[in-house]
């Protein structure tokens, strides 16, 4: 239950069996290859890379459109509920069959239909935009009972169509009247123009125009002939039928939509063979030799041997070499208990281990539960936790990665209902409990609970890193790192506890000697890796400051306590106020149930988030500080992370 122990490979083929070895070695998965790009002497020894660009454009090219088909057959594709959804989960597919089936489906037709057909509705949409903007402009002009070809029959008369500004439409017209030869007729008005239709003799049409002008008059022009009310009409008629394009080109793709699943096959598999097609950039090459390198689970070089046996039929060379513990570049796979395997996320989230590291995940996991149970606290809300997160399970189709989330939350159920029945809480109180600790009144006994807890965390911590300098070879690195520390701060802790618990007070004067052990111990050897004594001295000094960060990281631990309190207060609170308004009557009965139901489920989701932050941060900081780095390279699976169907 650890990293996974991986060999190293070196293979040499001939480059016209490659493409069919890359699709054996794509159904067994575990490889990881190495880019050969970055050892320079091969590269001095003549070798040329692989470079396939226009291959990989052509093929993005085909992703792109195919993904652009299955997006647009979504939208007509009659939507599940999520339950229904979660239910029935995605289809499942032998991956063995995958490019078997998807040779079967003549998909380029399909996706140049659904093209066109998308083309041709983009373009009635924005036919329909631009009818509309139409009808915008001529909207404020619709009381006009003229026809527009009717302006440009005038003779002796010159005719304006235009706005001016609303807040000078006052002056506008007293202008107008001490005016010769000008006719205006004012059209509509909205909050900021006034829409005016103006008249002149020709003979005026200088005077008119700076008339106009002052007012701040701007003039449109439309290319119509007849009413603007009629012109409406007319457009608003042209929507009409072009809806009614749209309507059978939507029609249409819902017929097309029954070749969804074919065309999330074909993603799949385009997918799949671009992974195939960029894992050839990593090779080198002669003129006949392809050269390639990686690394596969040493617990599969057997099998790993017989794919490449027989489908290169014993042409071929192959060297498998146990990877090397100091090889920055050996790639990371994690083997875990199914347990541990729900806490993986974590790890990965902070940093993948190194390959001569340990992995972290079976060693945080428990106390992950334990935190998290003591935070959130609550026998009902581990339940219904519980409840959830084991229905999802037994009854939704679920991927891998989505079994592992909710396993993480139906494990910290366990832990949750644990802590709840210690302290006596079912819903914050609504169903009494006869619990063995009452937060309330017993808080002190929790805040001790809470750094005990966290002296054992921590010093489990410091136990692996003792472990890792003893697994190293590193014995003495074990005492000092580690040995000293325990006596330093365990030494502190029996006296401290001595002051107040008259039974462990006749250990004082031993707690005494192991503290003064201790600090000795690490201010001579803190300093160790320095040059002269000078510097080891003060090394070792500064180590033994560390002991403040010590005694901050015990505090940090007080918040299994204060969350645990905080959490059951709200909803002891929530309990309170349901209780009030249940003895309102029928009305305060329906108000108590909905305050019920939200106040406690808002407290469930804000424990919860609360508990998961938290956790998270104890194992960051106080508990992965002591011992783990991290840095590791994930070893990356030769096969695309499925989308849309899970391939087995």
């Amino acid at each position: 239950m650890a990293i996974v122990k991986m060999s190293k490979f070196n293979l040499l083929v001939f480059a016209e069996e490659k493409d069919r070895l890359l699709k054996e070695l794509q159904k067994f998965q575990y490889v990881h290859f190495q880019n050969l790009k970055k050892d320079e002497e091969l590269l001095e020894m003549g070798l040329d890379e692989i470079s396939v660009p226009g291959r990989l454009a052509s093929i993005n090219e085909e992703i792109k459109n195919v993904s652009a088909g299955i997006q647009l057959l979504m939208d007509y594709t009659e939507k599940k509920s999520g339950i229904q959804e979660l239910k029935e989960g995605k289809e499942t597919l032998e991956f063995s069959g995958l490019e078997k089936r998807a040779g079967e489906i003549d998909y380029l037709p399909i996706i140049e239909k659904i093209r066109k057909l998308h083309l041709q509705k983009e373009r009635i949409e924005n036919e329909i935009a631009a009818c509309q903007a139409e009808i915008d402009e001529l909207q404020p002009w619709e009381k006009l009972d003229v026809s527009f070809a009717d302006f440009t029959s005038l003779k002796q008369c010159q005719s304006w169509l235009g706005v001016i500004p609303g807040k000078r439409l006052e002056q506008f017209q007293d202008d107008i009247r001490n005016t010769h030869h000008v006719y205006y007729e004012l059209i509509n008005t909205d909050q900021e123009h006034a829409y005016i239709l103006v008249f002149s003799h020709k003979s005026d049409t200088e005077q008119t125009l700076d008339l106009l002008r002052s007012h701040g008059f701007t003039g449109v022009n439309f290319s119509y002939s007849g009413k603007p009310a009629d012109e409406i009409v007319t457009l608003k008629n042209k929507i009409r039928q072009l809806q009614e394009d749209i309507v059978a080109i939507e029609n249409q793709l819902e017929e097309l939509s029954i070749h969804l699943y074919e065309l999330e096959i074909i993603y799949e598999y385009l997918m799949n063979k671009k992974i195939r097609l960029a894992a050839q950039e990593n090779f080198l090459q002669t003129e006949n030799i392809v050269v390639i390198e990686g690394y596969i689970p040493a617990e599969m070089e057997e099998e790993f041997q017989n794919i490449v046996k027989e489908e290169l039929n014993n042409i071929y060379y192959l060297e498998l070499t146990e990877a090397d513990p100091e090889d920055p570049d050996v790639p990371i796979l994690l083997k875990n208990s199914r347990f541990s395997n729900s806490f993986e996320s974590l790890t990965t989230m902070y940093a993948l281990p190194k390959y001569n590291e340990i992995d972290p995940t079976p060693f945080f996991s428990f106390f992950y539960c334990v935190f998290f149970g003591m935070m959130v606290a609550d026998f009902g809300y581990g339940l219904l936790l519980w409840l959830g997160t084991l229905i999802a399970l037994k009854f939704f189709n679920l991927s891998e990665k989505q079994k592992q989330s909710i396993r993480f939350f139906h494990y910290l159920s366990y832990a949750t209902m644990f802590w709840g029945a210690i302290y006596g809480s079912f819903l914050g109180g609504i169903i009494e409990l006869p619990g063995l600790i009452d937060p309330g009144e017993q808080y002190n006994l929790v805040l001790i609970l809470s750094i005990a807890l966290g002296i054992v965390h921590i010093f489990y911590a410091l136990g692996i890193q003792g472990y890792i300098h003893i697994r190293d070879g590193r014995p003495l690195d074990a005492l000092f790192d580690v040995g000293f520390w325990y006596m330093l701060l365990g030494g502190a802790i029996v006296y401290l506890t001595g002051l107040f618990v008259p039974q462990v007070a006749d250990y004082g004067k031993i707690a005494v000697y192991l503290m003064v052990i201790g600090a000795v111990g690490i201010v001579l050897t803190g300093g160790r890796d320095a040059k002269t004594i000078g510097g080891k001295l003060i090394s070792g000094l500064y180590s033994l400051y560390g002991v403040s960060s010590y005694v901050g990281d015990f505090v940090s631990y007080s918040r299994l306590m204060a969350l645990g309190l905080s959490g059951g207060f709200i909803a002891s609170a929530i309990n309170l106020m349901v209780r009030m308004l249940w003895d309102i009557g029928f009305v305060g009965w329906i108000f108590g149930i909905l305050v019920f139901i939200v106040g406690q489920a808002f407290n469930i989701f804000l424990s919860c988030l609360s508990g998961y932050v938290h956790t998270i941060r104890l194992t960051y900081v106080e508990f992965f500080g002591k011992f783990y780095e991290g840095g590791g390279k994930a070893f990356r699976l030769f096969r695309s992370e499925p989308k849309y169907i899970n391939l087995k």
